[in-house]
This record gives structure tokens, C-alpha cells and sequence, in this order.
């Protein structure tokens, strides 16, 4: 508990991961690199109010520089790392400097996808704080032009979220994705085919199962070419194309690297001695899931950094294991909240109702030993609470069906 833990990344789980060794009682130093110049922040907002409120705001901060100072935290922001001696035990940034450390902790996170075809004003992507003040700014300008067309190229929940923000400034918004739903691979069809509707519902213009084949930039905007021979032309376009781990300052670092920083079910780095992995840069195995994998989503980086936070100290941890994945969105009238892992189910059942006006409603996924492997879940807190804790306990599904099933009337349920 002695020594330097330094923490590459100054995201949710590389603030967390500080936080955390501090709670539990490392004594000496803890230092925390990040490539942004900003103070931590908080990444969610910056998809949803942060891009629609008409006045200026501040993000949500994550460590201010006084909790900084009383926790005796030291920051080295605006400067990224960009290579790593596994033998010195030193981080080389890219002013230059080299950070020794007794253990590393890595927290880079992942970058936004970006265009395939290829860099021009206008189009845009969403990752961090100055990809939301830039975005901002244009479906603003947008806005008070009155004639506006926002293009958003993916239906995932980044492109999703953004498609909802810009309709709430009263932008005419278009999406484009090549899957014939939203989200088709992680919830199914029938679940893709009601975001589809939730998207009609609020007016956007929807091109599912058509891919781009160009952009194209002209005096008045730019041309969206789809490869149906639809052309739609574009004040604004925002690539939402998913996003891949900050691995390229590890490659010649011994680290064993695939979809991320490779690890073992407590974020041990693979060929490194000291060196954990944490966020959405880190694949840890888990002992019921078929393959190691990346958990890009909030909950997932916080429980990962309170578990390395504790096994450094020396803390007994829980299993991660039990842990199950939690992910939410606000997209128009719908709070959605996912539990587990849907796309591991081969069935799935409704239970509640997907009523445009009054939408309450729970999809529950089952494996083939009929155990209930996750949920998605719209506009039921509830019902999010009872499904998370049958999730963590392998229920099987007709079980955790009947924890929710008695708050709805009988005729609402059906079979998907």
C-alpha cells in the first residue's frame, strides 16, 4: 500500500480507481495522467442535456481540484502517454517527461470510430467534451437558422441519444444504419423494430438497412450518399459508428493486447507484472462468459476500479462475477435500462406494454436452461430493481417473470 499507483486515464474509471485506493488505504503516492486538458468529467451528459441546453453549462465534474488536494491526488492533465517500459516501470508522455510507478493502472478508455469517409466541416463525432461543445454548437447554429438537416450515421445509443437531443432543439434529423433495427445483434429484432417506432414517433426520418457509400462537401452542405442511391443533403452529420480501445501507446509494451488491454477476472494485466486494466480499455475473462470482453458502458468502469482499488490495498473483494451489466438511456419519453446481457438469450418475452403514449414495459432474455440472462426495460424503475437482483442470482425466468408479472394486467404479456 506503499509507493506510486499511477493511473493512466482521467476518466470515470481512472478518477474511481484513485478514489478507491485512497478509501481502502494506500499510503503513498496516487497520480492520475490525462490526455485532455479538462478537469475529470463525466462522459454520459455529454450525449443528452449538455448538447440541448440553450444556455451555457458546465459539464458534471468527476474530482474537483480541491477534492484533488485533500485526497493528495496529483493530476498531470493535457498530456497523453505515449509509451510504456514494463522493465524501467516508467510511462513516457508525450511532452517528453517518464512517470515511474510501482503499479500501473491502465484507464485510456476508447475512441470514437471515426469517419471512413473521410474528414471535412460539418461532420462530427461524440466522444469527449470537445466533440460535445463542437456538436453543440452546430445543432445550435442549426437551430436558429430554422433549416437545419442533421444526418446521424448510426443507431446505436450514441447516434440514438444525439438523434433525440437534435430533435428536442426542433432539427429535421434523419438516421442511417446499415442493420435493419437499432441495436438488432445486442436486443433482437422485435426490440429494434420498437426503437424503430419510437424514432417515427418523434418524426425522425429512419434509413435502416441502408450503408453510406459517400459524403461528399459542397457549397450548400453535404451529400449523404446511401447505397440504395438515396441522397439526402446534410448541414450537420455525426459518424456514431461504435468505438475502439486507446491501445496504440501499449504495442510495443509486452502487454498482451486484443479488444483492449487483455485480463484476468480481477483487471491483472496480461504479461505484466503490477499493471491492472480498468473502463473500456480493459477485456477481463469472466468465468461464465464464453470470451473475455469489454464492458463499455458506466457501471461496468466504476466496479471494476472499486475492485482494483480494494485487491491493491490488500481488501477482500467480491466476486465479480455476481456483478451483472447495468446500462441506461434517455432517448424522447423512454427511460431505457438494460440489465445483463440480452444477446445472450435465445428467447425473449414482453411483459407490460409498448404503447406509444403509455410505454411501461420489461423484455425478458432466457437461455436455453431457461435462466434469465437479461432485460431490457423501458419506463420501470421497479421493475429494473426486482430483474437486476433475479439476474445476479441466475433465476430462472418464469421466477423472475412472476416477481413483475402480478403488476400488470394479464393480457400485456406475450411471447417474442
Amino acid at each position: 500500500m506503499n509507493g506510486t499507483a499511477l493511473i493512466v486515464g482521467s476518466s470515470v474509471a481512472g478518477i474511481r480507481t484513485a478514489q478507491s485506493l485512497r478509501t481502502e488505504g494506500w499510503l503513498g503516492r496516487i497520480v492520475v495522467i490525462g490526455d485532455e486538458p479538462h478537469l475529470p468529467y463525466d462522459r454520459p451528459p455529454l450525449s443528452k442535456q449538455m448538447l440541448t441546453d440553450r444556455t451555457e453549462i458546465s459539464p458534471t465534474p468527476l474530482l474537483t481540484k480541491h477534492e484533488a488536494t485533500s485526497d493528495n491526488i496529483e493530476l498531470l492533465l493535457g498530456t497523453p502517454a505515449v509509451g510504456l517500459d514494463t522493465t524501467a516501470k516508467r510511462v513516457a508522455l508525450a511532452d517528453h517527461r517518464e512517470v515511474p510507478y510501482d503499479h500501473l493502472v491502465i484507464a485510456t478508455g476508447a475512441s470514437a470510430r471515426p469517419s471512413p469517409w473521410g474528414q471535412m466541416p460539418g461532420v462530427h463525432v461524440l466522444r469527449g467534451l470537445d466533440d460535445c461543445l463542437g456538436l453543440r454548437k452546430a445543432l445550435h447554429g442549426d437551430a436558429l437558422s430554422g433549416s437545419g438537416h442533421v444526418v446521424v450515421i448510426g443507431a446505436g445509443f450514441i447516434g440514438s441519444e444525439v438523434a433525440a437531443a437534435a430533435r428536442a432543439l426542433g432539427l429535421r434529423v434523419s438516421v442511417v444504419a446499415p442493420s435493419a433495427t437499432p441495436l438488432v445483434q445486442n436486443l433482437g429484432p422485435e426490440v429494434g423494430m420498437e426503437l424503430t417506432k419510437l424514432h417515427q414517433r418523434h418524426s425522425v426520418e429512419t434509413h435502416f438497412g441502408s450503408a453510406v457509400s459517400s459524403l461528399t462537401s459542397s457549397a450548400d452542405g453535404i451529400h449523404v450518399l446511401l447505397d440504395n442511391g438515396t441522397e439526402l443533403s446534410a448541414t450537420t452529420v455525426v459518424v456514431g459508428i461504435g468505438a475502439t480501445p486507446n491501445v496504440e501507446w501499449l504495442k510495443d509494451s509486452g502487454l498482451t493486447l486484443g479488444d483492449g488491454v487483455m485480463c484476468d477476472e480481477q483487471g491483472r494485466a496480461s504479461g505484466g507484472s503490477d499493471i491492472s486494466a480498468v473502463g473500456d480499455v480493459a477485456c477481463w475473462t469472466r468465468s461464465h462468459a464464453p470470451v473475455a470482453r469489454r464492458g463499455e458502458h458506466w457501471t461496468r468502469a466504476v466496479e471494476q476500479a472499486n475492485l482494483v482499488g480494494r485487491r491493491l490495498c490488500g481488501v477482500s473483494i467480491e466476486n465479480m462475477d455476481r456483478q451483472v451489466d447495468y446500462v441506461w438511456s434517455d432517448l424522447y419519453d423512454w427511460k431505457i435500462q438494460i440489465v445483463g446481457q440480452p444477446r445472450h438469450g435465445c428467447r425473449s418475452e414482453i411483459v407490460g406494454d409498448f404503447d406509444g403514449a403509455h410505454t411501461r414495459a420489461a423484455v425478458l432474455y432466457s437461455d436455453e436452461e431457461q435462466r434469465l440472462v437479461g432485460s431490457f426495460i423501458v419506463n420501470w424503475p421497479r421493475a429494473t430493481l426486482l430483474l437486476r437482483k433475479a439476474t445476479e442470482q441466475r433465476s430462472n425466468v418464469r421466477a423472475a417473470r412472476a416477481l413483475i408479472d402480478a403488476r400488470v394486467p394479464r393480457n400485456s404479456g406475450s411471447t417474442i
